[in-house]
């Protein structure tokens, strides 16, 4: 919950009230937070002092938690030339936006007949808006080559606290699902990870698609042993894929 001494810029402090009242009165759905974000009026000066381009390398992007009133948790990413979040979804979420402020990259996936293949693929724009609920599996990147902010909101109307726990990372070198508390990061470390399932079958263009990035990934990493050993499991099934 919000501090009693801290304070937020306009348009952030207009969004929490906004969000506070709304979750309050109604059962809230993707299309009405996407209005409640519009409405605010989100300055991406305002939301500078939550940047974080300095992240660790071995997180796919910077993440800073504004505000969590345990029904919602409002987000602040911050992404560098060539950062990608991992293939995801939303854990408990039932309802939430990201409005971007760069030209994100943006994939959605769907599973169809036990394989997970690409429905869409965007580059989206400066000021958009797009909705988000637990039955997204998608991933977003940065491929331009300036950084950029993204503002993101998750919610529930039937849960108090942990809204985007259970989430879902597709570790497909492994034929894995892996279930997180943490952020949707490639190469997740173990103690953010309390269990596994088998992934649908992804397409070769999903695969060699995720292989890319999952390589660039690796190649921007300290080479340590366990690092090249990745790299040449990585490579394995990549020519698995193409036979």
């Amino acid at each position: 919950m919000r501090a009693l001494t801290e304070t937020y810029p306009a348009t952030l402090d207009r969004l929490i009230h906004l969000l506070e009242k709304h979750s309050s009165e109604e059962q809230i759905t993707p299309k009405r937070v996407a209005e409640i974000v519009a409405e605010a009026k989100i300055d991406v000066n305002d939301l500078m002092h939550y940047a974080d381009f300095d992240h660790p390398k071995e997180d796919c992007y910077g993440r800073k938690l504004v505000y969590d009133a345990g029904n919602f948790e409002i987000m602040v990413m911050s992404w560098r030339p060539r950062d990608y979040s991992s293939i995801h979804d939303h854990g408990y979420t039932e309802w939430g936006v990201v409005q971007v402020f760069g030209p994100v990259h943006h994939f959605i996936f769907s599973e169809r007949n036990g394989e997970l293949e690409i429905s869409a693929r965007q580059i989206l724009k400066v000021g958009e808006i797009i909705k988000v609920n637990n039955p997204l599996i998608h991933q977003m990147g940065n491929a331009t080559s300036k950084p950029y902010l993204t503002l993101h909101v998750y919610g529930s109307n039937s849960r108090e606290g942990d809204i985007t726990a259970d989430a879902k990372s597709y570790d497909l070198e492994f034929d894995r699902i892996a279930h997180t508390q943490g952020g949707a990061f490639f190469d997740l470390p173990e103690e953010e990870i309390y269990n596994f399932q088998p992934a649908p079958r992804p397409t070769r263009e999903v695969f060699l698609h995720y292989a890319h990035l999952l390589m660039d990934y690796y190649n921007r990493q300290e080479q340590t042993a366990r690092v090249k050993r990745l790299k040449v499991n990585l490579l394995r099934k990549m020519e698995s894929v193409m036979v």
